[in-house]
């Protein structure tokens, strides 16, 4: 447009200018990242969303409590698959250094599937009565499955967010999810007991392989040329820190985040842990959606920032924080003030409790949405260590907040209310820890990534 010659720029639509506020600047690649893992993890738990009214009318709560101790047993076991080297995937500068730590994570892989299929298919009964867990006997080699693919699953994901290729990974969600729902609406009909469960929730969590492997298989061929022993015992002593701290890490943070699954089925029962179990899987809906999604986006760009420009860095950091508070309040709000009869109209009167559940850990989950993506720059900027304590702290506190609730018979939905208030503390604590990290940063101290 031409004013007295001269040539005036028009505004772009107000809706256009909201959404560069909103999501430009800094973190503007790390949200196109999530854009595209957000849809794919949207459409997939709209299938979860739409199946779990009818698939809370097939099953009892006391199955929904089994999947949810199988699922906890899962997710404490498996990293010690790849003795977490698979997170230092996406660190290297050049495929022919990544492609060796695939090559070690996949050995690894192999040799410590072995080692759990032996003693689960010798000893599973007496393992799993030791461990509280005898509900799983019957079920004990479909743990072996579920380890054995969750390992596979985490490598793959892991190139394919080295590759910042997201859309194979929403693609991947997408199809899982559809898999995982069919297989438990389907057996759920015709089949009596948890089992539909079981298997749905497997092919939901790991399924998807064969489209990773369909993607990459070609490229992962073409390096595969570069793999050396050598070079696997160097870049497994490179990364030494990924073992000696994150599979600890991990250990303790799956139990924290699965142990009230233990205690709730333990001393509460079994209908309480199913309640429980719903109510964690509606809470996981934003966080899987959004801030998992802006987790993935937030690794692959600040891994490429880490060696270029520590200040772009922190600048990202900050808008991440920023732009995630804003999208967690909705949410966290709704599940506050109508957790209870939402999920009486949505799933059922048999499923008040869960709805309570639900209420009061929307607290936890508004603080939650905020540290889950940033929690990537302990990884980034090489100091597992510190993440190590973050995890540690949160294992001890929630030991002794359980075992303080049963010594002192707390009720059920009051230790629910206790615990949401203690992980909004912590991670709390988690968010000021990284964002002081982040501007301690110096590029030349902490460069990171192999030759």
């Amino acid at each position: 447009m031409a004013v007295d010659g001269v040539t005036l720029m028009r505004k772009p639509p107000l809706y256009k200018r909201l959404a560069h506020s909103a999501f430009g600047g800094e973190a503007s690649a790390v949200f196109r990242g999530m854009a595209v893992l957000a849809t794919g993890s949207g459409l997939a738990k709209v299938v979860g969303l739409v199946s779990m009214p009818i698939l809370a009318r097939l099953y009892t709560p006391e199955d929904f409590g089994i999947m949810a101790v199988f699922l906890a047993l899962i997710a404490i076991l498996s990293p010690f698959l790849t003795l977490r080297y698979v997170l230092a995937l996406p660190l290297p500068r050049t495929d022919a250094a990544a492609i060796n730590i695939f090559a070690l994570c996949l050995a690894l892989s192999a040799v410590m599937g072995a080692v759990m299929t032996l003693l689960l298919g010798l000893f599973a009964a007496p393992l799993l009565k030791f461990l509280s867990m005898e509900v799983l006997a019957p079920w004990w080699w479909l743990i072996v499955i579920g380890l054995l693919t969750a390992g596979a699953n985490d490598v793959l994901t892991q190139w394919a967010t080295r590759k910042r290729n997201y859309r194979i990974i929403a693609r991947t969600s997408v199809l899982k999810s559809l898999g995982g729902n069919a297989v438990k609406l389907g057996m759920g009909v015709s089949v009596a007991g948890p089992l539909g469960l079981l298997l749905g929730a497997l092919i939901a969590d790991n399924g998807g392989l064969a489209t990773f492997l369909r993607h990459y298989t070609g490229a992962l061929r073409a390096s595969w040329r570069h793999v050396r022993l050598r070079r696997m015992r160097a870049l497994g002593q490179r990364y030494i820190s990924f073992p000696l701290y994150r599979v600890p890490s991990q250990f303790l943070l799956s139990f924290a985040m699965q142990s009230p699954v233990f205690f709730i089925a333990g001393y509460y029962g079994a209908f309480d842990a199913g309640q429980f179990a719903l109510a964690l899987t509606v809470i996981a809906l934003p966080i899987t959606l959004v801030a998992k999604s802006a987790g993935s986006a937030f690794l692959g760009e600040a891994s490429r920032l880490a060696s270029i420009d520590h200040k772009s860095l922190q600048a990202v950091t900050k808008d991440v924080i920023r732009k995630t508070a804003i999208l967690s309040i909705i949410p966290s709000a709704i599940l506050l003030f109508f957790g209870e009869p939402l999920f009486v109209l949505v799933f059922g009167e048999q499923w008040a409790t869960a709805g309570v559940f639900a209420s009061y850990l929307s607290i936890y989950l508004f603080f939650h949405f905020i540290s889950h993506p940033i929690q990537h720059l302990f990884q980034i900027l090489g100091r597992n260590d510190l993440y190590l304590q973050q995890v540690l702290r949160r294992a001890i506190m929630v030991a002794l907040l359980f075992v303080g609730c049963i010594y002192f018979e707390v009720s059920a939905t009051n230790t629910i209310l206790i615990y949401s208030v203690a992980m909004s503390v912590h991670y709390t604590i988690v968010s000021t820890t990284v964002l002081r990290l982040a501007g301690k940063f110096s590029g030349s101290k902490h460069a990171r990534g192999a030759g």
